[in-house]
């Protein structure tokens, strides 16, 4: 059986640089140039900026970066997170559900899909393509939560957006969601950070996420400027902070948020 033809249009494909292109969307494939992939042999996808506009980021084996006109970047893009290779769970979803700590009003539970992919968990509907990097997962829950007027076990999981902590809500069958805690609690301990952090080294990034300047931290501590270089040597290594000034002034990586909001949390359990 032929392919169905589903969209045909110019592009722009990125190859050290952008290259015009003819886009070739089916139901089976999608086209750009000479680049053609299976649409269920797509191990990722993801909305990148490149050259300050959007693109979409394909992923299998290497990257294919392109971008169209208009609104068909966003149907093309929904059409192929619904139908690129994973594995795919039917839930009701709330996302998100609370944003640095306060409940988010403005939100519904929709009907979709849970979707893990090689790089990332999605929340799908047909109006909602959210993707979460495995290195911005915090934590995963079961906790009861009133759903239509009735208490029922969903699982709660916190994530990083934007270097805000946020949770979403999901609501299935109890085999499904006992197996999918099971299985994002197994991404999250593989996408951590190898190496545990001291009760100092969790300060200083409690603190540098609550936007104290490192002189701040030196005088709250009572360290010197070389042991906290130190110290902030280790959190740049592991991958949760960045250098965002010559002083050596960090900000948190989404990992790092990831990480002291898991920490805070099970301080607050044993206490």
């Amino acid at each position: 059986m032929s392919e169905k033809v589903l969209t045909k249009t110019t592009a722009e494909l990125y190859k050290d640089g952008w290259v015009k292109a003819e886009l070739t969307l089916t139901d089976e494939s999608i086209t750009i140039g000479t680049e053609k992939v299976t649409i269920r042999e797509i191990e990722d996808l993801e909305l990148v900026e490149v050259d300050s506009s959007q693109a979409i980021r394909i992923k299998k084996g290497g990257d294919i970066v392109f971008r169209v006109p208009g609104k068909l970047q966003s149907q093309i893009f929904r059409f192929l997170a619904f139908n690129l290779k994973s594995d795919r769970f039917a839930v009701y979803f709330l996302s998100p559900a609370t944003r640095g700590g306060v409940v988010v009003t403005n939100v519904k539970w929709e009907k979709g899909y849970l979707s893990i992919t090689d790089e990332a968990v999605w929340f799908l509907s047909p109006n909602k393509q959210l993707r979460i990097s495995f290195d911005n997962l915090g934590s995963v829950d079961k906790d009861v939560r009133t759903v239509g007027g009735k208490q029922r076990v969903v699982l709660v999981i916190a994530h990083v957006e934007k270097g805000e902590v946020l949770t979403s809500l999901v609501l299935c069958p109890e085999t499904t969601l006992e197996m999918l805690e099971h299985y994002l609690k197994q991404l999250i301990e593989k996408y951590k950070p190898k190496s545990e952090l001291s009760d100092v080294e969790i300060q200083i990034a409690t603190l540098i996420y609550s936007g104290v300047d490192s002189v701040s931290i030196e005088s709250i501590l009572g360290i010197s400027t070389d042991e906290l270089d130190k110290y902030f040597d280790k959190l740049v290594d592991l991958g949760l902070a960045r250098v965002v000034k010559i002083r050596k002034e960090l900000e948190l990586t989404p990992k790092g948020v990831a990480v002291v909001s898991e920490a805070q949390k099970s301080q607050n359990i044993m206490r």
